[in-house]
């Protein structure tokens, strides 16, 4: 009878996952043909330039994306960000809805001064509008980071995604649609510094992952619940 109730038990586990599997990026190589940068500075960040490019030794392990920040401020919180998006990788939430996203990147701090290195977090592009990962925001201080670690931001939802303006400007009460009425969306990870004076930054960033997790078909969790539910007959 134990056996019959773990069969039982593993057919409903599989008709769950094959109802919503998770859908995964990733890139650990970088190269530059595959990523585009836009670059979004707030008024006090005016003249900041940012740059990202590959460099292919150095990594965790081998090939990484090279991060470099300048900020220039002219006054109080000045802020610089640079939007990097993978070209090709996009998801339509049309063909199933989004419950949560896994992020993960490693990521390194190579200049040893004051503050975390670089924010950073996924992005998405939907119907025109940037949405940044804010809750929570990725840092890398070097005292940590001096070496490749591992960085990650498990189960976001749509609320921990801001729209991020052209002009700089952060809507909180802006958020990516998760929805299957949800356009498609692109992927990246966006690398920022904000100060109240100028600052450079030298950071990198390998094994970027993004794992999509599609909200489970219905009826996956009642069969899940009903095949428990016999197993505790067949027991007793």
């Amino acid at each position: 009878m134990v056996r019959c109730t773990l069969a039982a038990g593993a057919v409903a586990l599989l008709a769950l996952s094959g109802s919503a599997q998770a859908v995964v990026f990733f890139d650990g190589v970088f190269n530059n043909s595959d990523w585009s940068l836009v670059g979004v500075t707030n008024a006090n960040g005016a003249g900041s330039t940012t740059v990202g490019f590959q460099v292919t030794s150095g990594g965790n392990p081998n090939q990484y994306r090279r991060v470099r920040n300048n900020l220039v401020v002219s006054g109080p919180n000045g802020a610089s960000l640079g939007l990097h998006m993978r070209a090709v990788y996009s998801y339509n939430p049309g063909a199933g809805a989004i419950g949560s996203i896994n992020y993960s990147e490693d990521s390194i701090n190579f200049v040893n001064q004051g503050g975390n290195g670089q924010g950073s977090g996924c992005v998405i592009f939907q119907s025109g509008k940037y949405y940044i990962q804010r809750n929570p925001i990725l840092v890398m201080p070097y005292s940590t980071f001096n070496t490749w670690q591992p960085n990650s931001a498990p189960g976001l939802v749509a609320s921990d995604f801001w729209e991020l303006t052209l002009s700089g400007n952060l809507i909180s009460s802006n958020n990516p649609d998760f929805s299957t009425s949800g356009g498609v969306m692109q992927f990246g990870f966006w690398r920022g510094n904000s100060a109240n004076s100028s600052i450079q930054t030298d950071c990198g960033i390998d094994n970027w992952r993004v794992e999509i997790l599609p909200v489970p078909a219905p009826g996956a969790m009642g069969a899940l619940a009903l095949s428990g539910l016999v197993a505790l007959r067949r027991r007793r």
